[in-house]
């Protein structure tokens, strides 16, 4: 899997690539109540949240994010650079303008974009909503409600799911899934047990096939409905998944951040509950693994800040899975960095990558037999006053023609058991298995 953010048709005059000129943005006041599901096509952004939604389509600029160590940091500069830049038209006085969105990969070695749509709405909590069109030169905007004819004819299509089964391990022999995730293990175990690293998150893969492509808006209203579903519903391209972890939000001068590692299936009774929940409470392997993510979060964020508080440990409760997640709050010094240079300062946290993060990096490469694209990479956005908010892709689906690939790690620390850890990884594949086999 790779960054392949489509950015869709042409929805405003004029979009084209950066390069010929700064900017221009018109923002355009709709209806109130638009449900952002219903404007959501096969192709361009979707980020949904409690603090709102954002739908975009169309392309006004690409943004390269090349490799290496602070390439993400580099494109926010990139990015800042090229929205502020912009010349806003704002007749509301709503202080909105256009944003960089997409998902990038997980390893610094994998080269992404982002993108500023030319078609961007947005929504508030209270259901206000709002077009943000963006193109290289002055036009004058349609009106907004052939906008919205515009894009509830982009979404609209078949809703009909297909029928499908689940390939296990895709390209190995059957059966061989699980030795190969055993060797793995055991030898992150081994590089633990040296001093070498203090944690590493393998992942491993699977996939479903079905009779057509999958229709990417009707899975997305379908991990939208899933009772115990996360808190990070988006889609990028054919990249579609719902997260619960929040890698960094920033309002104004606060960055917050809402770690999550140490993980527990949800029982099938509620003695079996209560069972995993004080496990996960009461396990010192769980707590030395979320305490290595959540130190290292408030370390990130403290360059950056005058003051970090650090929260209580919480019990967080998924469809398929129970999580310990700790919230961050940073107050951010000047100048401030934007929403994407914080996520690129976080990234890769140990609760996706291990510890130390170089060497978690060396190991992930070298145990993995695959290249994990955009999973457990940052996704989400960025507006032109440098707020936005940038989740960790998780739970989540490449959409492929009639295939979807996924992906899901675990945290390897000392006394990891291989058989434990990869029940784990089911339990967490079964978050997006079963909205793609349900019929």
């Amino acid at each position: 899997m790779t960054s392949t953010e489509d950015p869709g048709p042409e929805a405003a005059p004029g979009s084209q690539p950066p390069g010929s000129g700064p900017l221009v943005s018109r923002v355009v006041r709709l209806a109130d109540g638009i449900d952002p599901l219903d404007l959501a096509g096969e192709d361009g952004f979707v980020w949904c949240s409690p603090g709102g939604a954002l739908v975009g389509t169309g392309l006004a600029a690409r943004i390269p994010v090349g490799t290496g160590p602070g390439r993400i940091e580099r494109a926010a500069e990139t990015v800042a650079a090229l929205l502020d830049a912009a010349e806003v038209d704002d007749p509301g006085g709503t202080g909105l303008g256009p944003a960089a969105v997409g998902a990038l990969p997980f390893h610094p070695a994998t080269p992404g974009q982002l993108v500023v749509p030319s078609l961007l709405v947005r929504t508030d909590p209270t259901g206000r909503a709002w077009a943000i069109l963006t193109g290289p030169g002055p036009f004058d905007p349609p009106p907004a409600a052939d906008l919205l004819a515009q894009l509830r004819s982009g979404a609209a299509g078949d809703r009909t799911w297909p029928r499908a089964h689940r390939l296990d391990t895709p390209g190995m022999p059957d059966g061989s899934g699980l030795a190969v995730w055993r060797a793995a293990v055991v030898a992150a175990l081994e590089a633990i047990g040296t001093g070498r690293l203090d944690k590493v998150v393998l992942a491993r893969e699977a996939a479903v096939e079905a009779e057509r492509p999958f229709p990417r808006a009707e899975l997305l209203r379908r991990l939208r409905r899933r009772p115990g579903g996360a808190t990070f519903l988006y889609a990028s391209g054919g990249f579609v998944g719902a997260s619960p972890e929040l890698l960094v939000r920033r309002e104004g001068r606060l960055a917050t951040s809402r770690p999550m590692a140490g993980t527990v299936p949800r029982g099938d009774s509620a003695a079996a509950e209560a069972d995993g929940l004080a496990r996960l409470t009461g396990s010192p392997k769980e707590a030395v693994e979320h305490r290595l993510v959540v130190d290292a979060v408030a370390d990130g964020l403290a360059k950056v800040a005058v003051r970090v508080q650090v929260g209580r440990p919480e019990v967080v409760r998924l469809a398929t899975v129970a999580h310990l997640a700790t919230e961050i709050t940073a107050e951010l010094t000047g100048p401030l960095p934007t929403a994407l240079e914080l996520a690129g300062l976080l990234h890769p946290t140990p609760a996706v990558g291990g510890s130390p993060r170089d060497a978690a990096l060396a190991a992930i490469a070298a145990l993995e037999p695959f290249d994990r694209g955009c999973y457990a990479g940052p996704v989400g956005w960025v507006d032109r006053a440098g707020d936005g908010e940038w989740a960790l892709a998780l739970r989540c689906a490449t959409l492929d023609g009639r295939r979807a690939h996924l992906l899901a790690g675990a945290g390897i620390v000392p006394g990891s058991d291989p058989d434990t850890e990869w029940a784990e990884t089911e339990h967490k594949l079964r978050a997006m298995l079963e909205v793609l086999l349900s019929p």
